[in-house]
């Protein structure tokens, strides 16, 4: 286990799965010293936003960090122990229920993978409430830290799922511009598809991502192993700057123009970037075309702008798989 702190110096930390220590601080017990401590055995970073020199604290800096580390998290605990002490001025717990509420909410459309776990003590004053909320978002609540840790040790033992998507262009506001896309910047743009991508996605997950992926420095805030199938901005990059291909190899798992993967229907897929270059015997996922087109007779779109910005889990394909070659009539392909 390794720690890092507000003031733990900036580093890539895409090599381990990361455990972030959510619940009160001012007023509660250091409850994170003991999940630290219960948490030794494993290979994984834990993220502790406590303290334990707050002198020169800077508010700005401290919101920064944790909502980097939050969005980077595999697995969120809130644990709410009782109060140990009044602080002048404070409810206790204020900010630990807020972000309760955030991330329930930013979890609840996500049938395959929650990854906050949440523990309260009966002894909390205003947990039924709580309680009463979390389950309507369809987030189970634990009664003990012994129980909440077990389930944190649990989630993180993961699942080795797959997910696809393509065209992130990250970094671009020029493919946010012309393809609308409701963010107020690149900045924001980016964030909200990191925020969506690792809210779907564990360490170690894998993800075929088909083509324009956009800035490389985004990659490290990506949760999951990357296969990569080259797009045409790639493929325009390599071939005005030969270096790139190095680039792009040190990024990802692997870097292909086009690939076939078969799904645990035991049926092929195929990986390409442009819909024009399918295999007509073969179902195929695509991207390219932004969010022109959800669907065609033998592939689905598996580009952001056709899917809430995050990536679609095999789960999803083989849904719209179905639909599209036993369901869908000649209307929706007109």
């Amino acid at each position: 286990m390794e720690l890092i702190t507000p003031t733990s110096p900036e580093k890539n930390y895409s090599n381990k799965k990361i455990v972030f220590l959510a619940g009160p601080i001012k007023g509660a017990p250091d409850w994170q010293a003991r999940a630290i401590k219960d948490l030794a055995d494993l290979d994984i970073y834990v993220a502790n936003p406590r303290r334990e020199n707050v002198q020169n604290f800077n508010l700005d800096l401290q919101v920064d960090w944790e909502s980097k580390f939050l969005a980077l998290a595999d697995v969120i605990m809130f644990w709410i122990p009782p109060k140990v002490a009044d602080v002048a001025g404070r409810d206790y717990a204020q900010t630990t229920r807020f972000e309760l509420s955030e991330w329930s909410a930013k979890t609840h459309y996500n049938r395959e993978y929650k990854k906050i776990v949440v523990g309260i003590d009966n002894a909390f004053f205003g947990k039924s409430y709580i309680v009463k909320r979390l389950v309507a978002e369809n987030v189970a609540v634990y009664d003990s830290y012994a129980a909440t840790l077990k389930a944190v040790r649990t989630l993180i033992k993961g699942s080795g799922r797959i997910f696809f998507t393509s065209d992130t262009h990250f970094g671009s506001t020029r493919a946010m511009t012309l393809s609308r896309r409701p963010f107020a910047s690149a900045k924001e743009m980016d964030a909200a598809m990191i925020l969506n991508w690792n809210n779907k996605v564990a360490s170690d997950d894998v993800v075929y991502h088909l083509g324009d992926f956009g800035d490389l420095n985004i990659r490290p805030y990506l949760h999951g192993k990357i296969h990569l199938i080259l797009g045409n901005y790639e493929t325009d990059a390599i071939r005005e700057n030969s270096a790139l291909s190095a680039e792009l190899e040190q990024c990802f798992a692997s870097v292909l123009p086009h690939d076939t993967l078969t799904l645990k229907d035991n049926e092929p897929v195929y990986l390409i970037h442009k819909p024009s270059e399918c295999k007509r015997d073969m179902f195929n996922l695509f991207g390219h075309i932004h969010g022109l087109r959800k669907v065609s007779t033998n592939g689905l779109n598996v580009g952001v702008d056709a899917n809430h910005f995050a990536p679609l889990s095999e789960d999803d394909v083989l849904f719209f798989k179905n639909a599209i070659l036993n369901h869908y009539d000649y209307e929706v392909f007109l």
